[in-house]
């Protein structure tokens, strides 16, 4: 039996150039900071080895400094790490980061990377031999199956006993769109008689096939709920299907939240959900509201609003709540003379809609609020 540690799409480097300062530095950190969380899973499971099925890097012109800290946090990995070059950090570049000095000269000597679709073999603690079958992407935009070349004679010649593991990057036909220029056949690893084929490419966890699995990103990087943030220990015996044990690695969340809003009591419930939050400060938000609320009702989404980007580390907001005044609110702030006909005013542009009546709503909203005020 083997035990082998599956993760993929750490992107390290990653910009993340639309977050704020605190929020930009706390979720570049944590794309370097997972491979600790790494080794110890690869620890404490006591794997034979650490694939990286692609994208360790966000891109062949990631900083030196970067670099040389990734290889001083794979050198606290207690077993071999084999890497295959991504659609980010893809093998055919002149500049490949895998070639440059910053990695060539601080890798360690236990990390290999795997930048020839050449079969690799590997002997497992247990005494069981391994030959990983490699597709490194060697551009940006590949096409065609990067993994046709491995075949159910691929490194047979080299290792005909061995445990037969497959290590690719791309997408499959099960979630692929359309007519992709490059696009994994899902049945690759039948047959190829792979005892297991790692994916990358996919941020989430999923399973492909019986003997196929996407790790997914080991911590997220996107609001998309597919399941990020996690690495498979993977155990394989001969002519068994592979055991999959999922390992939460995420450190942060990153949370959707889609509301109507018509009532004081939505924007009560809203307030409960964001209280309930657990370690609100390392949570990503992005908070799509809809729906249409009274002057008052919608000041107090303003308030909880503010409250949730004071403490959690970063608030993305869609859709709209439109103000709309209720006729008690209305009455509460019209009066004789100028004001009172500006009320008036303003009302008569809100129910007969068109183009001004956000304005004229958001105008009355201004007036409900210095009038409480």
């Amino acid at each position: 039996m083997v035990r082998i540690l599956h993760t993929a799409d750490l992107q390290i480097g990653k910009p993340f150039n639309w977050a704020s300062g605190r929020a930009r530095s706390k979720l570049r950190e944590a794309r370097e900071d997972v491979i600790g969380r790494i080794g110890d899973v690869a620890g404490e499971h006591e794997v034979d080895f650490l694939l990286i099925a692609g994208d360790l890097f966000d891109d062949n012109t990631v900083a030196d400094d970067v670099v040389s800290r990734t290889c001083e946090r794979l050198s606290g990995i207690s077993v071999p790490v084999y890497i295959l070059p991504g659609n980010h950090d893809f093998a055919g570049s002149p500049s490949c980061v895998y070639q440059r000095d910053p990695f060539r000269s601080r890798k360690p000597n236990h990390v290999h990377v795997l930048d020839r679709p050449q079969p690799t073999g590997v002997e497992a603690d247990a005494g069981e031999d391994v030959i990983i079958l490699p597709a490194p992407v060697r551009r940006r935009n590949e096409r065609g199956d990067p993994t046709s070349h491995i075949t159910s004679d691929f490194g047979r010649e080299e290792a005909p006993e061995a445990l037969r593991v497959g290590l690719a990057h791309g997408g499959v036909e099960a979630f692929g769109a359309g007519d992709a220029a490059s696009r994994i056949d899902p049945g690759r690893a039948e047959e190829a008689e792979l005892d297991y084929l790692a994916l990358g490419d996919w941020h989430g966890t999923m399973q492909a096939g019986p003997r196929t699995w996407y790790s997914g990103a080991p911590e997220p990087d996107s609001f998309t709920q597919n399941d990020p943030g996690n690495v498979l220990v993977v155990e394989i015996e001969s002519e068994e299907e592979p055991s999959i044990e999922k390992v939460p690695t995420g450190t942060h969340k990153w949370l959707r939240k889609e509301e109507t809003l018509r009532s004081r009591e939505d924007v009560e419930a809203l307030r409960r959900w964001f209280e309930g939050l657990e370690d609100p400060l390392s949570v990503l938000v992005r908070l799509e509201l809809s729906g249409t609320l009274g002057m008052e009702a919608a000041r107090k989404l303003d308030k909880v609003k503010e409250r949730l980007e004071d403490i959690v580390l970063k608030v993305r907001h869609r859709g709209e709540v439109r103000p709309k005044a209720s006729e008690e609110e209305i009455e509460s702030i019209a009066s004789d003379g100028y004001v009172g006909d500006t009320v008036e005013s303003l009302r008569a542009v809100s129910e007969a809609g068109g183009e001004k009546a956000d304005a004229a709503d958001r105008a009355l909203q201004l007036l409900y609020q210095f009038h409480e005020e």
